[in-house]
């Protein structure tokens, strides 16, 4: 039977000088450290350019590790930290155009109508949900993802994110009020 080797065993033969042990902490951690940048970020491109940074970084701090802790955690408080300073700028907030919770607009509810008609006010739904999660804040999107996406706690992202619990709560509850409130606008229609 094959062992998986750690996280932790590769980032010590990381240390040590193999650079095959750092590629496979990349391949086993891509997916996740880009769908949390495509959380903050909301562009594609942008979150691909932010995952291949947050990479470049973790390989340069990887010392400061030390192997304190679980690398996974290490590595997602990195991601969150970076993307959060990348969408603060001005530049990237303008770029911003579409979102990784595109899953819940997805999730609409079925329509029992068929054809080109309900198919057309199905994609009104999604768009008009869409254009409610791309007008939430950073800190509320960020948090909604962390939260509905990757299934994290309160204390969790409040760690991620470097603010109180109660911060957290507060970004989370605004958030789902107002896509609540987008929701049942959809349903009332």
């Amino acid at each position: 039977m094959i062992m998986e080797t750690t996280d932790e065993k590769l980032v010590a033969r990381t240390l040590a000088g193999d650079r095959n042990a750092f590629r496979s902490l990349v391949e086993r951690h891509y997916s996740s450290v880009y769908r949390l940048c495509r959380n903050v970020l909301r562009h594609p491109e942008e979150s691909e350019d932010c995952t291949q940074e947050v990479f470049v970084r973790a390989y340069q701090a990887l010392g400061q590790f030390e192997g304190r802790g679980v690398f996974a955690a290490w590595l997602r408080r990195l991601t969150v930290n970076y993307a959060l300073n990348r969408a603060q700028s001005a530049a990237n907030r303008y770029a911003a155009q579409s979102h990784s919770l595109d899953l819940i607009s997805d999730t609409l509810p079925a329509s029992s109508f068929t054809g080109p008609e309900a198919s057309f006010w199905r994609e009104h739904e999604r768009e008009k949900l869409q254009n409610q999660l791309n007008a939430l804040p950073v800190q509320q999107r960020t948090a909604l993802g962390l939260r509905l996406v990757d299934g994290l706690s309160y204390e969790e992202i409040a760690d991620l994110m470097g603010a109180p619990v109660n911060s957290v709560r507060s970004w989370l509850h605004r958030g789902r009020a107002t896509l609540r409130a987008a929701l049942e606008e959809l349903v009332e229609c």
